[in-house]
């Protein structure tokens, strides 16, 4: 199968992570005003106890599937029976689940019974969900062309045809729906890289255990992901997690763009660790290290700066607790991103599997022992402060069990500038503030100079610090100046 380019692959995510980003901040002011924080507190309830279902659904083929596409996507036999063994495993288990969540709403559900049969159409897309086949193979254009177009149609149909609070199961169903869509597109794409061929039992059995093994940490993960919701829905109100959920959905954009690096970059690490090129993994993370901290300082500092008045102008005056939220949930950015590094390529691609394990349900014990204490004192900002805590315990945990095999304190002291200009950020637009106004202009001007100063003395600090990309990329130009 033909290599795919990594700077192509990381444009096709990218292009596609800026339109995920787009769309939700343009549906997020009109949906928080039609349907308000309390429907938008039932949907996001319903949304996580399905995802709960489907995540049980996938059981770890996230990456595990990538893993083994990556290590046998030069031989088409071997690749065609791998995907099939893993597959089958995929689809009978979530057989099961489909079942279960059936039960589930007729049993347990008393009220919104119809927002949570609607979601079934999410839990059987998990059931059809071989994205990771395409991640594995590296053919990222195929996955953001779907996924970008599917966000364009679900958005337009928001719009069309969300019009008052009662719409609530019609919303439920078009987000639902899109995720149903974009799986069924792939398999119409599957055909032109791999054919049917019959498996044995032995062959699907050889997989079941190592998905299980990288299930547990995805049940973790889970716990300050999605267990976070829950909680706040059954500890607080509905009208908090309304708040917690037109938040998190900021921050989630943002953090669409750092895990979209990780998914690029995870089956060319697992490629290059399996191949023993151990200098070509380490250069690709030190460059990774310098890129992703860019990034998540920026935004981490950038969010916190124009919270306050962010959140009334975008979601409507009801949402001004959010704008405490946005700060909280930023904060713990830079430490996603740091782990994100570390887990997408080094611990899944070298399959240490049990530190991956460790980190993650350390994070999510910590989560939800933090979410009992604080959610009931402080509704969804103790679920933001809950979920900073475990970023930073997984984090730890990872830097830990890697301290002795990767060139840790090199990548933390490149973290650090970045930090520091992030502060310097957010100090000038403090100083704007004193003087700005909370119309949509002032916060437009105030993105504009905040990004123009970090902009800048990131560029200087690449420069000084002869960036590998930075030196290629003016290298690039040169050379097209000189052609013309």
């Amino acid at each position: 199968m033909k290599k795919s380019s990594i700077k192509m692959n990381v444009l096709y995510q990218l292009v596609y992570e800026v339109f995920a980003m787009l769309i939700p901040l343009l549906t997020a002011p009109y949906v928080s005003r039609i349907l308000g924080a309390e429907k938008l507190g039932i949907y996001s309830y319903w949304y996580s106890v399905a995802s709960y279902f489907g995540m049980v659904a996938m059981l770890g083929v996230k990456n595990y599937g990538n893993r083994e596409i990556a290590k046998n996507r030069e031989n088409i036999e071997c690749l065609t029976k791998t995907f099939w063994s893993i597959y089958a495993v995929q689809c009978g288990v979530s057989v099961i689940v489909l079942i279960a969540y059936m039960i589930f709403i007729f049993c347990f559900s008393s009220d919104n019974t119809g927002c949570s049969l609607v979601f079934t159409l999410y839990v059987i897309s998990c059931m059809l969900d071989i994205s990771w086949f395409f991640f594995g193979t590296e053919q990222f254009k195929i996955t953001s062309a779907r996924n970008t177009i599917i966000k364009l149609i679900t958005a337009s149909l928001v719009f069309l045809c969300v019009r008052s609070a009662d719409d609530i199961l019609l919303y439920c169903g078009i987000m639902a729906g899109g995720c149903l869509a974009s799986q069924l597109i792939l398999w119409v794409q599957l055909s032109r890289y791999i054919c049917y061929t019959k498996i044995h039992f032995n062959q699907m059995l050889s997989h079941f255990k190592p998905m299980l093994i990288l299930f547990i940490p995805v049940l973790a993960v889970s716990l300050y992901c999605i267990m976070d919701k829950i909680m706040i829905g059954n500890l607080s109100n509905k009208t908090q997690l309304g708040f917690y959920e037109a938040s998190e959905k900021i921050t989630t954009c943002v953090k669409s763009v750092i895990t979209a690096f990780g998914t690029v970059m995870m089956p060319r690490m697992s490629k290059l660790f399996s191949d023993g090129d151990i200098k070509a993994g380490n250069r690709y993370m030190s460059l990774s290290v310098e890129i992703m901290m860019a990034v998540a300082f920026a935004m981490a500092f950038g969010i916190s700066s124009v919270a306050h008045i962010f959140a009334p102008l975008f979601w409507g005056e009801e949402f001004i607790p959010c704008a405490g939220l946005l700060i909280a949930l930023s904060a713990a950015l830079p430490f996603e991103a740091f782990a994100d590094i570390i887990r997408t390529q080094y611990l899944i691609p070298n399959s240490m599997d049990k530190a991956y394990i460790v980190s993650v349900m350390t994070g999510g014990i910590t989560n939800v022992t933090a979410n009992l204490i604080l959610i009931p004192r402080m509704g969804a900002l103790g679920a933001a402060v809950g979920t900073i805590i475990a970023e930073i315990m997984v984090w730890l945990v990872q830097c830990i069990f890697v301290r002795n095999k990767i060139h840790l304190e090199e990548y933390l002291q490149k973290a650090i500038p970045f930090g520091v200009m992030g502060g310097i950020m957010m100090l000038v637009l403090r100083a704007v503030d004193t003087i700005a106004r909370t119309t949509v202009s002032w916060v437009i001007l105030e993105v504009i100079i905040g990004i123009v100063v970090y902009c800048s003395l990131s560029f200087t600090y690449f420069y000084k610090t002869k960036n590998e990309l930075l030196i290629n990329f003016l290298k690039t130009g040169k050379n097209k100046l000189r052609n013309k």
